[in-house]
């Protein structure tokens, strides 16, 4: 994979979201597009702080990519994912914090959908708190994690304005993330942005691909969008094999990588991916975040040799499934060293190290 203008054999990373340190709690950013960032300087310096210590975890483990592990969620709630829902819309135009409640098969917690009451926009920098965080600890590779993106918050959002139309409120949000692309673009200092989106729930309907498309257009970072099976509520990924519902529609998604969650399902979808294209990379997800079992790298590397057969190795990288906030530090550092151990088994097959 190309990270950093250098190409990297399989390299290791996770998707964002890692355990608070135990002084770290609450929320990080305040709610509003013209709030100040952080509701206090103390705030600001755990914050900081947590930024510091998960960036030194990741690069002790090994991984090639860090990220900035999501420290602003309140993972030390059962609610964590609400941040993961709202950090982008909290700080656009026109929506207010709090909808409906959110509920979804069994997902039934108290978290509440974004509501649009006007046509959504940018306003101002949202993210760059967290980039200053990371650049602060670290000048590696570093990946950052926009939340959920642009379809996925149009189709949570409560709408009081576009009368129903999701491809107009998803189009909006789209480009509000686009200005928001290219404000990090300009600072220069981010080498990957990902966006989670579970195409898996989503039928092949234009609006997804043109969303997504509008929000990318003319980013030259590399573009990652992180497709989830579910992660709240124990949720193992495993009772549906979905990847069917999105390849190959998906690979008309104007992206540089896609990363798909893999290990909470043991690797059975490996065959999906015949016919994988040339200008698209592969993020597998190695490291199932619902399982407090440390995986071994040899299982890490028996899974990467069989999605090679599939997919050429310049083109893969290796990732955690989903978040690894809901575990405790200790094991979400055992699992990032055998991720970066497991890559590190099948690189040194392929160059004959």
């Amino acid at each position: 994979m190309r990270i950093r203008d250098t190409d990297v054999l399989l390299p290791a990373m996770i998707v964002n979201s890692l355990p608070r340190p135990i002084f770290m709690e609450g929320r990080v950013f305040t709610e509003g597009v013209d709030a100040r960032e952080y509701p206090s300087f103390r705030v600001r310096e755990l914050y900081r702080s947590a930024v510091r210590l998960v960036v030194r975890d990741q690069i002790e483990a090994g991984l090639d990519v860090v990220a900035d592990g999501g420290q602003y969620y309140e993972n030390e709630t059962n609610y964590e994912v609400a941040e993961h829902h709202h950090v982008m819309a909290q700080r656009l135009e026109n929506y207010l914090p709090y909808g409906d409640r959110m509920v979804a098969g069994t997902f039934d917690l108290p978290i509440y959908k974004p509501t649009a009451i006007g046509p959504v926009r940018w306003h101002r920098p949202i993210l760059a708190p967290v980039i200053e965080a990371v650049r602060a600890a670290t000048d590696m590779p570093f990946k950052l994690h926009m939340g959920i993106g642009p379809v996925t918050l149009a189709a949570i959002t409560t709408d009081r304005f576009y009368d129903g139309d999701i491809k107009a409120l998803s189009l909006d949000v789209a480009k509000a993330f686009n200005d928001e692309l290219r404000t990090i673009q300009a600072r220069g200092d981010v080498d990957m942005v990902q966006v989670a989106e579970p195409l898996t729930f989503f039928e092949n309907d234009p609006w997804i691909v043109e969303a997504l498309n509008t929000a990318f257009d003319g980013i030259t970072m590399r573009r990652v969008v992180h497709i989830c099976y579910g992660h709240e509520e124990g949720q193992q990924g495993q009772e549906e094999l979905r990847a069917a519902r999105f390849l190959p529609w998906a690979f008309d998604i104007d992206c540089d990588a896609f990363h798909i969650e893999m290990a909470g399902h043991d690797f059975a979808e490996v065959p999906a991916l015949r016919g994988w294209p040339a200008g698209k990379d592969l993020v597998v997800g190695a490291l199932d975040g619902k399982n407090l079992r440390v995986e071994k790298p040899e299982q890490i590397a028996t899974w990467v040799r069989q999605v090679l057969e599939h997919v050429p190795a310049e083109q893969v990288g290796l990732a955690s499934d989903c978040a690894l906030a809901s575990l405790r530090q200790v094991v979400a550092v055992k699992k990032m060293a055998a991720l970066a151990a497991g890559a590190k088994i099948v690189r040194d097959e392929l160059t004959g190290s």
